[in-house]
């Protein structure tokens, strides 16, 4: 499963290293019009997955991934009072943030996301740690809280990472068709038909193309490994 968002998140920085969309016959607008009436959990769905690639896309193409993305910061209450905010040691870096985005298998996690994933994870392991194995006299109740660096606060970072309505219908459809496979639980057998007459490639069940040899696999006349489709 991390192979094929792996490979979804390398077609993801292809397209955006040729800038270019794929050429439009007639059923693109019949695919428009498919995925603009999918039921709205499912294009929900489609949107955060398209996301996820973004982020992976953005992080592996533009970061250190020793760079620090963001911090845990964990408060005790003790005699019905409060401490401050204090800062929590190792903080979360590009590698683990990159981690997180792959680690949801076929439920798409965003990168917004990830920053309730560090935060539970933390409060658990604080909670653990401090009333019941250090067991600090006096404290009856912990509480965590993740903070973005500045750089990668969301509001801060390209609004296609966080933002589902900045995800275009073409943006969808060309995604999409430059996987090697459909994404983890896609489950629109009835858009395959016309996601291959646009160029999808054979991961889709989709025919062979004219340019591919009889018998053989796929070939990329631009000079690609076999099965690559330009």
């Amino acid at each position: 499963m991390k192979l094929l968002l792996k490979a979804m998140a390398a077609a993801a920085v292809t397209v955006i290293a040729l800038g270019c969309s794929i050429m439009d016959p007639d059923d693109r607008d019949e695919l428009r019009r498919r995925i603009a009436t999918l039921p709205a959990a499912t294009l929900s769905r489609l949107q955060k997955t398209k996301m996820n690639t973004n982020a992976l896309s953005w992080l592996l193409t533009y970061k250190d991934e020793h760079d620090q993305v963001g911090k845990l910061q964990c408060r005790l209450k003790a005699g019905g009072t409060w401490s401050g905010w204090n800062d929590q040691e190792p903080t979360y870096t590009v590698a683990d943030l990159i981690q997180c985005l792959l680690e949801g298998g076929d439920i798409p996690v965003t990168y917004t996301m990830c920053a309730d994933e560090f935060q539970g994870r933390g409060n658990a392991a604080m909670n653990l740690k401090i009333l019941h194995e250090e067991q600090v006299p006096g404290v009856t109740q912990v509480e965590c809280r993740f903070v973005w660096d500045f750089r990668y606060e969301p509001e801060k970072v390209p609004s296609n990472l966080t933002n589902p309505r900045s995800i275009t219908l073409d943006e969808l459809i060309d995604w999409l068709i430059s996987l090697p496979a459909p994404p983890p639980g896609f489950a629109l057998p009835q858009l395959v038909p016309l996601l291959c007459p646009l160029g999808a490639g054979p991961g889709w069940g989709c025919p062979p193309r004219p340019t591919d040899l009889p018998g053989e696999q796929p070939t990329d006349p631009t000079g690609g490994e076999p099965g690559d489709h330009p």
